[in-house]
C-alpha cells in the first residue's frame, strides 16, 4: 500500500472522471478528481500526487494555467494532458512547460495506462539520475567530504558504514565543516536515496512560525491560514528530514518533535485528521547541547532520542594536512567560474595557510581563495590575502629560550615538581627548536614531532611560542 501511486484527474465532466478513475484504480492507482482548476491547485496544495492527467478545455482557469501552477509547487510530477481538440501548438506549449505527454479524448483506456505507467517509470528515472548526480556531487566535492588525513578517512568510513541503518544520526560541527553536505551523503547512500530529501534550517525560521513550517496547516487554524498547507514533515514521506541547527527550536516544538519521534504521527495545525510520519530524521547543530540541556533550552529526553547515533565533523585546522588538496581544488573551480588561468598558490601563502586557525573552516578558505583569484594574474600572492588574514597569518616572532633551571634552592621543592619541571623546559625548547627548522609550520612540526596538531597548538600556547 505504501508504494501506491497517487493520480489526480483534472477535468469539468464528473463522468469522464469518475470513468478514468475506475480503470486506474482496477490497476492498484489511489486516485483524487477535481473538476476545475482552482480546485486541483488546492489539491496540489493538501497532498502530492505522481501524475497528474489534467484536461485543458475547462473554466475558470484552462489546462495551461493549472499547468503553470502545478509547476510553482513541484518541477517533478508528470503532468498527461487531455483534450478533444487536435492543436500542434497548444501541445507543444503545454510540452514545454514540462507536460510528460498528451492524449486525445475520448480517452482509450488501454492506452492511458500504458501513458501512466509508462510516466510512471520516467519519474522513477529522473529521480535515480538526481540521486547518481548527488552522489557524484558529493564525490567531487573535496571541500566538505573528501579528504587524505586519517580524520577524513574515518569520517568517510563511518558515513558508509551506518547509512544504511535506520538511526537517527546527530552531526555536531563547527560552522563551515559541511553539516548539510555530510546529511546528504548519508541521504545518497542508504535505501531512501529515491525518495525526497528535505532540509530546514531551525535557526532562520521564526519562531511564531515554526510549527506551522514544519507540521503545517489547516484552513482557518489561525489568522491568515486561508487554505491547508503541509509542512516539512509531510514534504520528507519516506526519505529523509534534515533539521539544521536542532538547539534552535523553542521547547514547545521540542516537545511536540519528542512525540512525533516516538509515535511517528502527528497532526496539522488545527488538524484532527492524524498524519503518518515514515521520514529518517537527521540533525545537526555547532552549538553545546549539553550545556543547553543543563540551563534549560533543551530537553534532555529529546537530546537522547535524536543522539542514536553522533557523528562529529572534524574543523579543517584538525585535518590541516588537506589544506593543500582543498586549495588547489578551489583554486581550479574559481578559474573556471572566472575564466582565469591561475596557475598555482605561492609556498609562502600556503605555508601560512597550514598554520592559520581557519574560524570559518572550509567555507572561510573558499572565500579567501575566491578573492584571490579574482586579484592574481599568474598565481596567487601575499598581497591577495585579505587583510584579516594577513594579520592573524603573521608568522610569529622568535621566542626566547626559557631560563635555565636554578638548582642552587630547592628547599621545599619536591622531587615530583623538580621532574615536572625539567620535563616541561626540555619539552619547551624541543619544539622551538624543530619550529625553528619548519620555519615555524605547525603542520610539519607536528609531523616531525609524532604529535597531533592540537597538541602542539596546546603546547605552543602552553609554553608562549607564538
Amino acid at each position: 500500500m505504501e508504494n501506491q501511486k497517487k493520480i489526480l484527474i483534472v477535468d469539468d465532466e464528473p463522468d469522464h472522471c469518475n470513468i478514468v478513475s475506475r480503470a486506474l484504480m482496477a490497476e492498484g492507482y489511489i486516485t483524487r478528481t477535481a473538476y476545475n482548476g482552482p480546485k486541483a491547485v488546492e489539491a496540489s496544495r493538501e497532498e502530492r500526487f505522481d501524475i497528474y492527467l489534467l484536461d485543458i478545455r475547462m473554466q475558470p482557469w484552462d489546462g495551461i494555467k493549472v499547468l503553470e501552477e502545478i509547476r510553482k509547487l513541484s518541477s517533478d510530477d508528470q503532468v498527461i494532458m487531455l483534450t478533444a481538440f487536435s492543436d500542434v501548438d497548444i501541445a507543444v506549449k503545454c510540452m514545454k512547460l514540462g507536460a510528460y505527454d498528451f492524449l486525445n479524448k475520448p480517452i482509450n483506456l488501454d492506452e492511458l495506462l500504458i501513458t501512466v505507467a509508462n510516466a510512471i517509470k520516467a519519474k522513477e528515472l529522473q529521480q535515480e539520475v538526481k540521486t547518481l548526480k548527488t552522489q557524484i556531487e558529493i564525490h567531487k566535492s573535496p571541500e566538505q567530504l573528501l579528504g587524505e588525513s586519517p580524520k577524513m578517512k574515518e569520517l568517510q568510513g563511518i558515513i558508509e558504514h551506518i547509512a544504511s541503518h535506520d538511526i537517527t544520526v546527530m552531526i555536531r560541527g563547527d560552522s563551515g565543516t559541511g553539516k548539510e553536505l555530510t546529511a546528504r551523503a548519508l541521504h545518497a547512500k542508504s535505501p531512501r536515496a529515491k525518495s525526497p530529501f528535505v532540509s530546514v534550517d531551525c535557526a532562520t525560521l521564526p519562531e511564531s512560525l515554526v510549527e506551522s513550517e514544519l507540521f503545517g496547516y489547516e484552513r482557518g487554524a489561525f489568522t491568515g491560514a486561508t487554505a491547508r498547507k503541509t509542512g516539512r514533515f509531510e514534504h520528507a514521506a519516506d526519505g529523509t528530514l534534515f533539521l539544521d541547527e536542532i538547539g534552535n527550536l523553542p521547547i514547545p516544538v521540542q516537545v511536540k518533535l519528542l512525540r512525533v519521534l516516538q509515535e511517528r504521527r502527528f497532526y496539522r495545525l488545527g488538524g484532527k485528521e492524524e498524519q503518518v510520519f515514515k521520514a529518517k530524521i537527521i540533525t545537526a547543530t555547532n552549538i553545546n547541547l549539553e550545556q543547553a540541556i543543563r540551563q534549560g533550552h533543551f530537553r534532555e529526553d529529546l537530546y537522547y532520542r535524536l543522539n542514536e547515533f553522533m557523528l562529529r565533523l572534524p574543523t579543517l585546522r584538525e585535518r590541516c594536512e588537506d589544506i593543500p588538496l582543498l586549495a588547489k581544488h578551489f583554486l581550479n573551480v574559481f578559474n573556471r567560474q572566472f575564466n582565469k588561468s591561475v596557475k598555482e598558490i605561492c609556498p609562502e601563502v600556503m605555508s601560512w595557510f597550514e598554520q592559520y586557525a581557519w574560524p570559518g573552516n572550509v567555507r572561510e578558505l573558499k572565500n579567501v581563495i575566491k578573492r584571490a583569484v579574482v586579484l592574481a594574474n599568474e598565481r596567487v600572492e601575499v598581497g591577495h590575502l585579505p587583510e584579516k588574514q594577513l594579520t592573524e597569518m603573521e608568522v610569529p616572532e622568535r621566542q626566547p629560550s626559557p631560563p635555565e633551571p636554578v638548582w642552587s634552592d630547592l628547599s621545599g621543592t619536591s622531587l615530583k615538581e623538580i621532574v615536572k619541571r625539567e620535563v616541561s623546559n626540555i619539552e619547551s625548547r624541543v619544539i622551538r627548536d624543530t619550529l625553528e627548522t619548519t620555519h615555524w609550520n605547525r603542520t610539519i612540526t607536528a609531523r616531525k614531532l609524532e604529535i597531533d596538531y592540537k597538541t602542539l597548538y596546546n603546547k605552543m600556547k602552553e609554553y608562549g611560542l607564538g
